[in-house]
C-alpha cells in the first residue's frame, strides 16, 4: 500500500517512530512529512524536524510522494493536517491518542478523516459523526524491534518512567524507603527498554484510567507489570494474575510488590507469561494489517469535512489551527476566504487570538 503519513515524528515521544518502521518493514510504501519543529531541551526529548508549511495542500504532498496514494495516515500529536482533506480522492485516517487530555481538540481533528482509530476504548462513544464501522478501537501494540528484554541484571527492585505527579511521588517517596529505585528523570525511548530489562517489576500509574503505552513497553520487556485495575480493554487483551499484576488502591499496591518481590517464581511466571502474550498477540506488525484491512473494507469518503460547505471548512482549519497556535497559517486562511468572497471574520478571529496568546506568553 502506498500511504502518505503524516506525523511529528521527529519528537523523541511520539510512537509514530514505530508505526512508521513497522510500515516499512511490512512492505509498504511511505511518504512521510511533518510541520517544522524545533526544540532545544536535551533532557526533554529535543529534536528538529524538517516540514512543510501548514497550509501546504494535499494534492501537492500527493503529487512530491512520487507514487498514487492509497491512504492519508495522522498520527498524534501535532502532524500536518494539510489543506483540501474535504477533496481526498482516496481513504484518510487517523490515530488518536491522549482523548482524556483535551476531548474536544480530539473531536475537531476526527472531521478531517474518513476513519478514527482511538488508543483509548472508553472514548469511542464521543465519536458520534461518523457512519458505523468509521471509528475504531486500536489499542497500542510494542515495536519489539525496539522494546525487548536485554541481557542485563535485574537490580532494581521496581522502576517507574513518566512525569512524577503528586501522587507518584508520594508514591516513589514510600517505596525508596525499602525497595532500589530508578533515578526519576527523562528517559529517551532507546534508554527504556534497559531501565525495563534490569526491573522486576514495572509500576505503571495511568492518568485517566488510559490503558497507555507503558503498559505494553514493560510487558515487552519482560518485568513484571503492576497496573491500576481498569476496565478500558486491559481486562479484554489480558488477565490479571496469568500475564500482569493490579491493584485497586494504594494499599493493594504497597502489598503487591511485598508479595513479588518476596516470591521470586510466581513474578517471574507471572512476567514470561505477558512477554509472551505481546509476542503473540500484540505487535504492532499485527495491529498495523487491523487499521488497513478496515480502511479497504469501508473505503467510503465519510469525513464530517467532506460534508461541509466552503465556509465551514474555513472554520474548521481555523480552529485547529487555533489550537495549535499557528497564527500565521490562520490569518492567511482569514485573508484566502476574503479574496475567495467567503466570510472571512469567523475565520480572522481564532487568527487573531493566537496572535494575542504568542504575544503574552
Amino acid at each position: 500500500m502506498n500511504i502518505l503519513f503524516s506525523s511529528l515524528s521527529g519528537n523523541d515521544l511520539t510512537q509514530s517512530i514505530h508505526y512508521h518502521q513497522a510500515f516499512v518493514r511490512l512492505g509498504h510504501q511511505v511518504f512521510k512529512f511533518a510541520i517544522p519543529a524545533a526544540r532545544d531541551d536535551l533532557k526533554q526529548g529535543a529534536w528538529v524536524e524538517p516540514g512543510f508549511a501548514p497550509e501546504t495542500t494535499l494534492e501537492s504532498l500527493a503529487h512530491l510522494s512520487g507514487f498514487t496514494p492509497d491512504l492519508f495516515l495522522y498520527i498524534e500529536p501535532l502532524g500536518l493536517i494539510p489543506r483540501g482533506m474535504e477533496k481526498a480522492p482516496f481513504p484518510t485516517a487517523c490515530l488518536l491518542c491522549d482523548t482524556h487530555c483535551d476531548l474536544e481538540l480530539r473531536l475537531r481533528l476526527s472531521r478531517f478523516f474518513d476513519h478514527v482509530f482511538l488508543y483509548q476504548r472508553n472514548y469511542l462513544k464521543f465519536f458520534t459523526e461518523h457512519p458505523p464501522g468509521h471509528v475504531h478501537w486500536h489499542p497500542y501494540a510494542c515495536d519489539l524491534e525496539f522494546f525487548h528484554p536485554m541481557k542485563v541484571e535485574r537490580d532494581l527492585d521496581v522502576a517507574l518512567i513518566g512525569q512524577v505527579t503528586s501522587e507518584r511521588k508520594r508514591i516513589l517517596s514510600t517505596l525508596m524507603q525499602s525497595y532500589r529505585i530508578n533515578e526519576q528523570r527523562y528517559y529517551w525511548q532507546k534508554e527504556i527498554s534497559r531501565v525495563y530489562s534490569r526491573a522486576k517489576i514495572v509500576l505503571n500509574l495511568p492518568n485517566a484510567d488510559d490503558l497507555n503505552f507503558r503498559t505494553f513497553e514493560a510487558l515487552s520487556c519482560g518485568a513484571l507489570l503492576l497496573t491500576k485495575r481498569i476496565k478500558n480493554g486491559q481486562e479484554m487483551l489480558f488477565q490479571e494474575g496469568v500475564h500482569y499484576a493490579a491493584f485497586g488502591d494504594e494499599r493493594e499496591l504497597f502489598a503487591k510488590v511485598d508479595y513479588y518481590l518476596s516470591h521470586e517464581r510466581e513474578r517471574a511466571a507471572i512476567a514470561a507469561t505477558g512477554l509472551e502474550e505481546v509476542r503473540q498477540r500484540h505487535r504492532l506488525e499485527q495491529r498495523i494489517p487491523e487499521i488497513i484491512d478496515m480502511v479497504k473494507t469501508k473505503p467510503e469518503a465519510v469525513a464530517p469535512i467532506r460534508r461541509m460547505s466552503p465556509s465551514q471548512i474555513d472554520l474548521t482549519y481555523a480552529k485547529l489551527y487555533e489550537q495549535w497556535r499557528l497564527a500565521d497559517s490562520g490569518l492567511k486562511l482569514a485573508q484566502e476566504a476574503r479574496n475567495g468572497g467567503r466570510p472571512f471574520l469567523p475565520v480572522l478571529l481564532p487568527a487573531l487570538r493566537s496572535v494575542m496568546r504568542v504575544l503574552l506568553r
